[in-house]
């Protein structure tokens, strides 16, 4: 077995791990200390490490048992860039959000890894929603009790700035979940709602909704359950997509290199259509 090192980065989910080697295959006690973390944690934190596509891919779906065939050589990479050509996201400010929080299976895992990035570049910011129910105010839990909550695709919270990126599809999707969500691998409870995509609380007056979910976001992104990463070139993050939301600060085309590749798992069966821009100040044609 790798010796591996494991420090918490909050109290209560994230951990950072030293001691992986990527030129070696996992080996069985890797593979239950990586998972059992992974499960636990919800984040991981790799600093400085050197690795291909293929291995970050092998690594995302080991964390969720799948160690069959690898899809790296079926697909190209994806990158999060200001700078790769046709790259993801290439600019602006993303709220608080889950992967496909839209679809009625998201994916459960979410990797980026820091293949180019500059001083200066945005952080990524990393919030639990188990933690977030786990430590719920009784006033809130009894508010939510029994409550679905809408999630569409897009930018649902318009109101967050100029510098908001704003993804369009051609076609709207959406989904209705409960808010108090059982995570379908672990069991765990999580507090599922987001800035960036739950449109409203299904059943609720608009303002009631508007109301509830701002103080269960004031709840969600406070700083016992968000972690702020600064990145450095050769940083991995892999995260749980269900348990964890994901947001960035603004992402400027003349700013600081910042290129993460991303690998999620498992690769969803149906094809998504991959969203649109509209630059910040721009009007939506």
């Amino acid at each position: 077995m790798a010796q591996l090192y494991v420090r918490n980065i909050r109290d209560a989910f994230g951990a950072e791990i030293t001691g992986l080697d990527p030129r070696s295959d996992f080996d069985g006690e890797t593979r239950r200390v990586l998972r059992q973390l992974f499960d636990q944690r919800g984040l991981l934190l790799f600093a400085g490490i050197d690795i291909d596509f293929e291995y970050q891919d092998k690594l995302c779906r080991m964390l969720i048992g799948d160690d069959g065939p690898g899809t790296a050589g079926q697909r190209d990479p994806i990158y999060v860039s200001n700078r790769e050509p046709g790259g993801y996201a290439p600019y602006g400010r993303l709220m608080f959000h889950a992967d496909m929080m839209w679809h009625p299976q998201p994916f459960q895992v979410l990797s980026l890894y820091a293949v180019n990035v500059e001083p200066g570049c945005a952080t990524t910011t990393v919030a639990s929603g188990t933690c977030a129910w786990e430590l719920l105010p009784a006033s809130l839990r009894a508010r939510v009790d029994g409550h679905h909550a809408l999630h569409s695709t897009g930018q649902v919270y318009s109101r967050g700035g100029d510098d908001l990126l704003r993804p369009e599809r051609e076609h709207e999707e959406s989904s209705i979940k409960p808010i108090a969500y059982r995570h379908p691998r672990t069991g765990k409870t999580i507090l599922y709602v987001s800035q960036q995509m739950t449109r409203e609380i299904v059943g609720l007056p608009h303002d009631e909704s508007e109301e509830l979910l701002q103080a269960l976001f004031s709840h969600l992104y406070g700083p016992a359950t968000a972690y702020e990463h600064t990145w450095r070139t050769g940083d991995l993050l892999v995260f749980d997509n269900i348990a964890m939301q994901h947001a960035r600060g603004n992402v400027d085309l003349n700013g600081p290199t910042r290129t993460l590749r991303k690998v999620i798992a498992p690769i969803p069966k149906l094809s998504i259509e991959r969203p649109r821009y509209t630059k910040p100040g721009e009007q939506k044609k």
